[in-house]
């Protein structure tokens, strides 16, 4: 009975030294869960934050094809508008050299009437 106490001591004097590397690997353990935790959420939120960043990049180019596309019919509608406007106008300065020659040529004929 003896001899079991003495071989019960020695393994308690070791005991201490045991459970403070238990202890020690413990802490490791809840620290590397702790900082895995850690970095999980950062790229979590990283991916979020990039996630939004391409959602407003697509709604920017967008809105700018819009506003091009929407320039481009302003555009086209001025030319047309400017192309009426000069038509319009050929005709009013084609009319008056119609009315201007006809003028002319009733001028010329009355004055070959009198000689």
């Amino acid at each position: 009975m003896l001899n079991s106490v003495f071989i019960l001591n020695k393994y308690l004097l070791y005991l201490p030294i045991n459970l403070k590397k238990i202890k020690m690997k413990l802490v490791k353990g809840f620290l590397a869960i702790a900082l895995i935790s850690i970095i999980a959420v950062s790229c979590t939120e990283a991916k979020k934050g990039a996630e939004k960043d391409i959602k407003d990049a697509v709604e920017t180019v967008s809105d700018a094809a819009d506003k091009a596309v929407n320039a481009t019919k302003d555009a086209a509608d001025a030319t047309k508008e400017a192309a009426e406007d000069a038509v319009e106008a050929t005709s009013e300065v084609i009319d008056s050299l119609k009315s201007d020659a006809k003028k002319v040529v009733d001028s010329v004929k009355a004055t070959a009437e009198k000689m």
